[in-house]
């Protein structure tokens, strides 16, 4: 993620020295990965603050940790040749060069992380495959109609990401996408086939992320419907908003 340095060898090649003079030069280089391996710096991605830095106060990232930032935020892996050069270079923070960037990596097939890893931890649905309704209040949901709402969704918001829509259309689209089995579901003719397609919604009730049968199945119990719940969703994961904890004096129920 950025260049190595004398100070980052050093610990490493200490332990190669010491592995190298007990074992020979594979158990050198045993030890030496070892604690490469081990290293928080390895492990999770951190920028330490300047060391002029009040705690608590803002500072700007430098162009390798921009380009981090940009690269496991939009395609959930390392940043790639091109951002590590324009980093190197100190060109990553120019406005024009940053939003070239951008499009460049929304426009790669990779940025469908963006809508699988973040999205599906933001909207909180990773979930929705795993989710069991009452099979006796619901006899007719199978596991094709849940893998068809976790489909739906993914497709849907990616359609808002990627095909640069406005945020908003995440809660007010009419559009949304449908093979045969969600068709059936949500009351929607001529769809035939497994293969989903987009389709324009008629019943504004199924509009944007809060008609979705996934969404709605996900914030609720099993054998009926929540609205707590689903209002604790919305002003978490919708309006950033999260529901104070109740006052000391409210029971538990």
């Amino acid at each position: 993620r950025r260049p190595v340095t004398e100070a980052d060898l050093e610990t490493p090649m200490q332990f190669f020295a010491s592995g190298k003079e007990s074992g020979g030069f594979e158990n050198g280089i045993r030890n030496a990965v070892m604690i490469v391996l081990a290293s928080p710096d390895f492990l999770y991605r951190a920028g330490a603050p300047p060391e002029d830095r009040a705690a608590g106060s803002t500072y700007a990232l430098d162009d390798f940790e921009l380009a981090s930032r940009l690269s496991f935020f939009l395609w959930s892996r390392l940043p790639d040749e091109e951002l590590l050069e324009l980093a190197e270079q100190g060109k990553l923070r120019d406005e024009r060069v940053l939003e070239q960037q951008v499009k460049r990596m929304l426009a790669d097939p990779r940025s469908e992380s963006l809508v699988t890893n973040f999205a599906a931890q933001w909207l909180d649905v990773r979930g929705v495959r795993a989710i069991v309704p009452d099979p006796v209040l619901y006899a007719e949901f199978n596991p094709d109609l849940g893998d068809a709402f976790a489909k739906e969704i993914e497709l849907f918001v990616k359609s808002v990401l990627l095909e640069d829509h406005s945020v908003l259309e995440l809660l007010s689209s009419d559009q949304t996408f449908v093979n045969e089995r969600l068709a059936l579901h949500y009351g929607i003719k001529n769809v035939r086939g497994d293969a989903f397609r987009r389709v324009t919604l008629a019943d504004q009730n199924r509009f944007g992320l809060l008609g979705k049968g996934g969404i709605l199945m996900a914030t609720s119990y099993p054998n009926r419907t929540a609205p707590v719940l689903r209002g604790a969703w919305i002003l978490e994961s919708i309006t950033g908003t999260p529901p104070a904890k109740p006052p000391a004096n409210v029971p538990t129920f």
